[in-house]
C-alpha cells in the first residue's frame, strides 16, 4: 500500500514539472528584477538620504529641543561626567557630539553601534560616525552602522519594493 502511495506521489510530482516546464528563465528574470529594484531603491534612498538629511534629524514643532540636559550627566547612562572633554580619564573619556550633548565615551559608542541609534539620545540629532571614530582600527564601527542603516531602509521600504516587483512582473508578463 505504501508503495502504490509512493508511486501515485512520484506521479504527480512528475506531471506537476512536465506542466510548469520551460518556467525556469522566468523565475530567472523575477529574481534578477527583484535584486535590481534593491539595489536601484537603497541607491535612492541614500541619496535621498545625503540631499535632505534633516528629514532624518528629529525636532520638536518649534525647531528647537525644549529639554535641558546638565552638562555633569550623561544621558545615556544618568551618571555624573567625571572627566572633562578636553582630558583623558584613567577609566574612560567623555565625548562631546556635534550637538554639545557631552556623554561616556563608551555609552554613546554602545548607543549608536549596540543599540543601533544614530541620533543622540538626548536631542535626537544625527551622529556623526566618522567624526566620532578617528582612530582607523575603529573604522568598521562605522562600516557596521552604514551596514545596519541599509537593512532598516530595506525592511522599512519592503512593501514598496515589493509592490513595485510586482508590477514590473505584471507588466512584462511574467506571472
Amino acid at each position: 500500500m505504501l508503495i502504490y502511495f509512493f508511486l501515485f506521489c512520484r506521479l504527480e510530482h512528475a506531471k506537476m514539472h512536465a506542466k510548469h516546464k520551460g518556467h525556469e528563465a522566468m523565475h530567472a528574470e523575477m529574481v534578477l528584477i527583484l535584486i535590481v529594484t534593491l539595489v536601484i531603491a537603497q541607491l535612492v534612498l541614500v541619496q535621498w538620504k545625503q540631499r535632505h538629511p534633516k528629514s532624518y534629524n528629529y525636532y520638536s514643532a518649534s525647531g528647537m529641543p525644549t529639554k535641558h540636559l546638565s552638562d555633569s550627566i550623561c544621558a545615556v547612562c544618568g551618571q555624573p561626567i567625571l572627566v572633562d572633554v578636553s582630558e583623558e580619564g584613567i577609566i574612560e573619556n567623555t565625548y562631546r557630539l556635534s550637538c554639545n550633548h557631552v556623554f561616556h565615551e563608551f555609552c554613546i559608542r554602545g548607543w549608536c553601534i549596540v543599540g543601533k541609534k544614530q541620533t543622540c539620545p538626548y536631542c535626537k540629532e544625527k551622529v556623526d560616525l566618522k567624526r566620532m571614530f578617528s582612530n582607523p582600527w575603529e573604522r568598521p564601527h562605522v562600516m557596521y552602522g552604514q551596514l545596519l542603516d541599509w537593512l532598516r531602509y530595506l525592511v522599512a521600504w519592503q512593501p514598496i519594493i515589493i509592490g513595485l516587483v510586482q508590477g514590473i512582473n505584471y507588466i512584462l508578463g511574467l506571472e
